[in-house]
């Protein structure tokens, strides 16, 4: 602009049309022309004066305002024979901008009245501006020439504009079907999908625009699809989900069965009835007779997942493997999200049935719905391995994190030890060579009790004698206020390690 940044900030307020021009502005090289003009007579004067030339600025600026306001209430009350706005325009308006303002708005009020709407206004086009923006009044010869020059400007933009308003009816059924065909995948899905978005995991959107039955739907231009429309269409696109989730639910089974090997409770399919995948079987009560067998299969309690990231360390059990992966993770498409989210290897799986064991559950028969419980304060499962002194009750999820944490850990440090620079052991030192190292928690080569389930009444007493514990221990005689001492010493290894494996000092 060749002005000042200061100066600018302080005249651009009076040249803004956002709060006049509700259906168009003046175009941009006026605007531009505009700001230069004033800013060079703005910093061509001295303080008091340009001060003058702010307000008169200001004034110009509300009077368009008021003119605007005024002239379009006129137009939606079509008083069509408001044209001539000079009697209006106060001695120090009439200048060559608001005259070209009054000029373009007796235009408008004209091709109203021809039928015209203000959408059909290319003021996009050069030619059309040229004609629109003239600092002369619109007389009726001159109405007359430019006439027949603005008609064919006004009809190849009519005909644009209801082009582009055909291709966004489309897109607002393409977009109606979509919504449509997402519900239908949640409802699939079932309930716990209910409020999951879904649109990157179910199939896409062309394969359901490609059915014969959606086809007549786009063709026809109508605003939208209707809920009448879509039931005579529906059981089509609800065909092609179940099919989809049903390769899901195989997808996840399969995984179980090649990541854990074949599981012995494969053979405990008394209330499942009978898993037939051939090809065959394609009509929907089939396939969805095999989506409710799947589904059996996965709510085993040892149909256990993990996530892959270092930073999700939580265990998942069906369908809550699926939507950790809505939720927790960008994929484009099941096959990928699944690919993140794999189940526990044989020592994870050796470690859940060994739970179930010890919670006196059958390993072959028990259901996740017995161990796996939403409500926090069903936490009732107690590590026996670590001192009850501290051991924080958790749920079954955490249990099995609790211990796959502390086979992280053990094989962390035995592996730092024997890779460690210091010169009392060699870097290639044989296991017994290396200072011994015990993991409380290995459930592979140990016996004995992993955890135990404890009633409300026990879990209580457990409790307070926990807290009767942490409070004796900061009022022992042997307790140093200095912070040091037995007592201090295990309270800090307890919170380290409460902290470490995802509890709370709470």
């Amino acid at each position: 602009l060749g002005i000042k940044e200061s100066t600018l900030s302080q005249i651009q307020e009076y040249f803004s049309s956002r709060p006049v021009m509700r259906s168009y502005s003046f175009p941009l090289c006026y605007y531009i022309e505009a700001l230069k003009k004033a800013g060079g007579d703005y910093e061509a004067l001295s303080q008091e004066e340009a001060g003058e030339y702010l307000s008169t600025l200001k004034g110009t600026r509300d009077y368009k305002v008021e003119v605007r306001k005024t002239t379009l209430g006129c137009l939606d009350c079509n008083q069509s024979a408001y044209c001539d706005l000079s009697f209006l325009l106060p001695d120090w308006a009439s200048n060559e901008e608001v005259e070209v303002e009054s000029n373009l708005f007796s235009i408008e009020v004209k091709l109203l009245e021809m039928g015209w709407e203000r959408k059909d206004f290319p003021m996009y086009n050069k030619e059309f501006r040229g004609l629109v923006f003239k600092d002369q009044k619109l007389t009726p010869k001159i109405w007359q020439n430019i006439k027949w020059k603005l008609e064919p400007l006004l009809e190849t933009r009519r005909k644009e504009r209801l082009e582009e308003e055909k291709r966004q009816r489309r897109r607002d059924r393409e977009s109606a079907i979509c919504d449509f065909y997402h519900q239908i995948a949640r409802e699939t899905m079932g309930n716990p999908f209910q409020h999951s978005k879904v649109d990157y995991i179910v199939p896409k959107m062309d394969e359901v625009l490609a059915l014969p039955s959606i086809q007549p739907l786009l063709e026809e231009d109508t605003e939208t699809v209707t809920n009448e429309q879509w039931i005579q269409v529906a059981p089509d696109v609800r065909y092609i989900v179940t099919k989809w989730w049903r390769d899901t639910l195989e997808q996840l089974v399969d995984s179980l069965e090649r990541d854990t090997g074949a599981r012995s409770n494969e053979a405990n399919k008394g209330d499942e009835g009978t898993l037939d995948l051939t090809p065959e079987n394609k009509t929907e009560e089939a396939i969805l007779a095999s989506i409710e067998a799947l589904g059996s299969k996965l709510s085993y309690a040892t149909s256990v997942f993990r996530c892959g990231d270092s930073y999700h360390k939580k265990v998942y059990w069906f369908p809550h493997n699926i939507i950790h992966g809505l939720s927790g993770h960008y994929r484009f498409g099941m096959s990928q999200l699944l690919d993140k989210i794999r189940p526990l290897d044989s020592v994870g799986q050796r470690l859940v049935r060994r739970l179930l064991t010890d919670l006196k559950l059958d390993p072959e028969t028990a259901r996740s719905s017995e161990v796996v419980f939403e409500d926090p304060t069903r936490k009732n499962f107690l590590c026996t391995r670590c001192d009850e002194s501290v051991a924080r009750y958790m749920g079954f999820g955490e249990l099995i994190e609790h211990y796959l944490d502390h086979a992280k850990r053990f094989n962390d440090v035995t592996e730092a030890v024997r890779t460690s620079p210091d010169s009392r052991y060699q870097p290639q030192a044989v296991n017994t060579e290396l200072p011994r190292i015990v993991n409380d928690h290995d459930w592979v080569s140990r016996d004995g009790l992993l955890a135990r389930q404890d009633d409300n009444e026990t879990k209580e007493a457990v409790l307070k004698s926990q807290g009767n514990f942490l409070t004796g221990g900061l009022t022992d005689p042997l307790y140093h206020m200095d912070g040091s001492g037995p007592q201090f010493d295990l309270l800090a290894e307890f919170f380290d390690a409460n902290a470490l494996f995802g509890g709370t000092e709470d």
